[in-house]
């Protein structure tokens, strides 16, 4: 089995283990929330994702892959199943095998089976989540649209993150949506300032770098990045001149006084934040 495989197994383990005991004291909304955690961001949003290419036979282990996202999904029908019984029912039915039997509502509990517990499977799994989440992040702050492709490096790799792209590298950059993922040792200081880079530091202290340049039209986000500024900056000098004025200060209540003060900070912090992205992207001062 891939470390897909035995990752969705050991959270599969996991799951079982929380709602069950969650059951056990009554406490329906834990075991509901601990199986929908488990269906919808690990099962839907990251094995099924990352076991495509096996399922549409562009990659080997088709059948593993099958067998596995089956059989965990079948075990989430039955946790799930006292408190969705109707839906769960229809659904168990339709898996293989079960339509001859009486109900999942007579099936047996999962049980725990604790050769299912896979440590180094959860850990390493982790940091390609994470891995994945830093270039997805990047692409979500610069408004990358879905499709496009960016260049990516990865510098001083952590144990974690070496591990993962020795094994996962095409699961990453697939997920990622990257078109080539260097991995440097150390960072490059030759250029002397170089390209614009969007960065983020991992946990294991691994650098994930994208080219700006991959990632926007770098003319186009100054000039917009500066408009929005400039109209930043006539909001704070008028709310400057209204709080200056001793005037309102002195007959406004205390409430809204206040408020415009905490409208007035937000204001200066979001001309800071338009200010450090305009220096990351090299766009200089007008």
């Amino acid at each position: 089995m891939t470390l897909s495989d035995r990752w969705i197994i050991a959270r599969c383990e996991e799951t079982v283990q929380q709602a069950t005991a969650a059951y056990e004291r009554f406490r329906l909304n834990d075991a509901a929330l601990a199986v929908h955690h488990f269906l919808w961001s690990d099962l839907a949003d990251w094995y099924v994702e990352v076991i495509k290419p096996r399922l549409y036979g562009t990659l080997p282990g088709g059948d593993v892959a099958r067998a596995v996202v089956t059989a965990t999904f079948e075990v989430s029908l039955r946790l799930l199943h006292p408190v969705m019984p109707f839906i769960t029912e229809a659904l168990w039915r339709l898996l293989p095998g079960n339509a001859e039997r009486e109900s999942i509502a007579v099936a047996p509990w999962p049980g725990s089976d604790r050769r299912a517990l896979d440590a180094d499977a959860l850990r390493r799994f982790a940091a390609l989540q994470e891995l994945v989440g830093a270039f997805r992040s990047i692409r979500a702050e610069y408004g990358v649209p879905p499709g496009q492709t960016v260049r990516a490096t990865v510098t001083r790799p952590g144990p974690e993150t070496r591990e993962v792209l020795r094994l996962e590298r095409p699961t990453v950059r697939r997920l990622a949506k990257v078109s080539s993922l260097e991995l440097k040792e150390e960072e490059s200081t030759a250029s002397g300032g170089g390209t614009a880079t969007a960065n983020a530091v991992l946990n294991d202290g691994s650098l994930v770098t994208v080219p700006l340049g991959d990632l926007v039209d770098l003319a186009r986000e100054c000039a917009r990045l500066q408009a929005e500024a400039d109209r930043l900056a006539g909001a704070i000098a008028s709310q400057e001149s209204k709080l200056d004025n001793q005037q309102f200060v002195a007959k406004a209540p205390e409430a809204v006084v206040a408020r415009e003060r905490e409208k007035l900070a937000v204001w200066r912090e979001q001309a800071g934040v338009l200010v450090e992205k305009r220096r990351k992207l090299g766009c200089g001062e007008r």
